[in-house]
């Protein structure tokens, strides 16, 4: 089945589906689907300079996607990469497609001489944090904090 897997930039004509995916994940990992999600995600694929969403498929089939946003970070020098969602569903995990995942953004990344990758994944979800260790992901000494503007 890993042969059939295959990797496309998601465009407009894609929004519906992607949503489907996006609302899937989001009851997954018990975050809000409203408005606001789909106007992200519009915003996200209006303009590269934000990021990139590939679609994950299997032969024509979408099984998940990734998002992809960048930032700047002095500390890293330079533009940087940010996983802000990954979804696979759920009978496609733990088959590989992950780590081919980060090969095709790291590859992108490396590309465009952005400086590294980072990621934020639920303290709750070990699995991904083992593929993410494997991958060579680290915890950082410090972590995320938030502040909502409204």
């Amino acid at each position: 089945m890993s042969s059939d897997i295959n990797f496309r930039l998601a465009q407009f004509i894609d929004v519906d589906p992607l949503m489907e995916l996006v609302q899937e994940f989001y009851q997954f990992d018990q975050i809000a689907f409203d408005d606001n999600v789909v106007k992200a995600f519009m915003a996200l694929l209006s303009d590269e300079k934000f990021g990139l969403i590939w679609l994950i498929c299997d032969r024509d089939r979408l099984i998940g996607y990734v998002a992809l946003t960048f930032f700047f970070s002095m500390e890293y020098h330079g533009r940087c990469g940010l996983v802000d969602e990954l979804y696979i569903r759920e009978s496609y995990r733990g088959k590989g497609i992950g780590k081919r995942v980060f090969v095709l953004i790291e590859d992108y990344l490396k590309s465009q001489n952005m400086r590294s990758l980072s990621l934020v994944v639920d303290y709750w979800n070990s699995p991904a944090e083992a593929l993410y260790t494997k991958l060579g992901f680290h915890r950082e000494q410090r972590h995320l904090m938030v502040k909502r503007l409204t």
